[in-house]
């Protein structure tokens, strides 16, 4: 299952996920994304609660990245899975 829970601040939305990024609930979670952060504001997406992602939750954050989507983690799960996928996390110096 895939929770996420959605931060309105200042001038960001932040959207932190947790569970599993898989099948179904990953195929929607960009269109989800785009429903609730219509506004210019910036949106980061928060990946530390993420414990399993298969081949649709991929695509799911490779669409995010396309998407210019921010992303942040500090879980070593969460950070090689960006690594691996090529998806910058905010604050890196890459």
């Amino acid at each position: 299952m895939l929770r996420t829970t959605i931060l309105y601040q200042r001038d960001q939305t932040k959207l932190v996920l947790s569970g599993e990024l898989v099948g179904e609930g990953a195929k929607c979670l960009s269109r989800a994304i785009a429903q609730c952060c219509s506004t210019p504001d910036t949106v980061v997406i928060g990946l530390d609660g993420i414990t399993c992602v298969d081949r649709d939750g991929e695509e799911a954050l490779l669409s995010l990245r396309r998407a210019h989507r921010r992303f942040t983690c500090t879980s070593p799960f969460a950070r090689t899975l960006c690594e691996r996928l090529g998806i910058t996390v905010e604050g890196d110096s890459q």
